[in-house]
């Protein structure tokens, strides 16, 4: 084969299809090599925060939560006395009939 018969297809279709090639591998290796570590690190660093923000969130609702409990406790109290002085009132007042 000579050049002159291979020309025509190493500047055509062939050369075509190779630039291709070495252009996706190209792009593979800057993605895989720049790109990817990138998002990767982006990423790692965003669930960190969350994870952070999360902590504190469930250190503020078990406080909240405690809270509540302690004045779910006090009324809880109170209608306990309330009860107890309208038995009180009532049993008196059978008893003054």
């Amino acid at each position: 084969m000579s050049l002159e018969t291979l020309a025509p297809y190493l500047a055509g279709p062939g050369a075509g299809l190779l630039i291709c090639v070495l252009v996706g591998l190209g792009l593979y290796k800057f993605a895989v090599g720049k790109i990817f570590p990138l998002i990767e690190g982006a990423l790692n660093r965003h669930l960190s925060q969350v994870d952070e923000m999360n902590k504190r969130h469930d250190d503020q609702h078990n406080k909240i939560i405690a809270r509540c409990e302690r004045g779910f406790e006090r009324v809880n109290t109170d209608l306990t006395k309330v009860q107890a002085s309208i038995d009180n009132l009532a049993t008196n007042k059978e008893a003054a009939k």
